[in-house]
């Protein structure tokens, strides 16, 4: 099992068609992916985004099996003993040699870093069921999302509240993010992501997602644009999908680097001359995801439900 998968990215429309399975609010669905997404689905080699978790799969041996993959360096009990490699597919690789559904289950992944052990609420009947699915895309990635937001039921807590406020996300926070949420902040996070994408932008992106981008537009393909730069070592800002001024400095830099006319616009050119760059990264440059609490899965029967409504409710 190589890993590398499609790379194929989110399409014009995706989280829009996400938050309407979910019945909420576009801007609450594009907060939450805003702050709790990797932001960029794949890696530099086309691998889905993924976090070896050493505790993790030291929760899932035992006996024989965890004292070898403590002597190998690929379980040790506590998080945060030791410091993360920057590619974490090499331990990965080495753990489901030596425990092939544990190893899995002890990576998180994608654009919503679901850790393994919970794929089950994800809708599959085995992390590498799952991790399979997500080779496929983006759009897998965020529908295996949505399948475990239901089968949590942060749902119903991502509907009927004032999301301008950051204490109307703390319980949504804590049950994606563990205890530590506070420690971080992601409640406070959220309701400003919320209240920047509450506040709408008058130009929208068209598709396709070739087509030409600039200052003001909002939308996937910005979103993609700004997953890109962030991983070929250009700092846009947020990968928000909304097009301000930092996107336009990133934009800049790349073109100054690469020989293009410096105008901020994302054009033919500069499409071309990003997705050559992206094709030929040797490594992904992109921060580390976030630190996954590793919750424990729910019922299958609610996920598998909430994915056949996905996939057969679509148009």
């Amino acid at each position: 099992m190589n890993f590398v998968g499609t790379g194929r990215r989110l399409a014009q429309g995706d989280v829009g068609d996400a938050a309407r399975v979910l019945g909420v609010e576009t801007a609450v669905l594009l907060a939450f992916l805003e702050v709790e997404a990797a932001g960029r689905g794949f890696d530099g080699k086309n691998r889905p985004k993924m976090l070896f978790e050493p505790h993790v799969f030291w929760r899932n041996l035992s006996g024989a099996l965890r004292d070898r993959a403590a002597a190998l360096g690929l379980a040790y009990k506590s998080w945060g003993a030791k410091p993360y490699p920057a590619d974490s597919y090499p331990r990965l690789e080495q753990a489901v040699a030596l425990a092939r559904e544990p190893g899995l289950r002890s990576g998180s992944y994608g654009l919503p870093q679901i850790l393994g052990e919970n794929h089950r609420a994800a809708g599959f009947a085995s992390a590498e069921l799952m991790v399979l699915a997500m080779m496929q895309g983006e759009r897998e990635q965020l529908l295996a999302m949505v399948v475990l937001l239901k089968d949590w039921g942060l749902d119903t807590l991502l509907r009927g509240r004032d999301f301008t406020l950051a204490a109307n996300w703390a319980d949504i926070a804590r049950r994606y993010n563990g205890a530590g949420y506070a420690k971080n902040e992601y409640h406070t996070k959220l309701a400003a992501a919320y209240r920047k994408h509450k506040g709408g932008d008058p130009m929208n992106i068209p598709a396709p997602s070739t087509v030409t981008l600039r200052e003001r537009m909002k939308g996937e393909a910005v979103r993609n644009l700004q997953a890109d730069l962030v991983a070929l070592g250009f700092d846009p800002g947020a990968v928000d999908g909304r097009f301000g001024p930092k996107t336009v400095a990133a934009v800049k830099t790349f073109q100054v680097a690469h020989g293009l006319t410096a105008d901020g616009i994302v054009g033919p050119k500069t499409h071309a001359a990003i997705a050559k760059a992206v094709a030929t990264m040797v490594a992904d440059k992109t921060p580390p995801p976030p630190e996954w609490a590793g919750q424990k899965p729910q019922t299958l029967w609610g996920a598998l439900g909430a994915l056949f409504s996905w996939l057969f409710g679509r148009n």
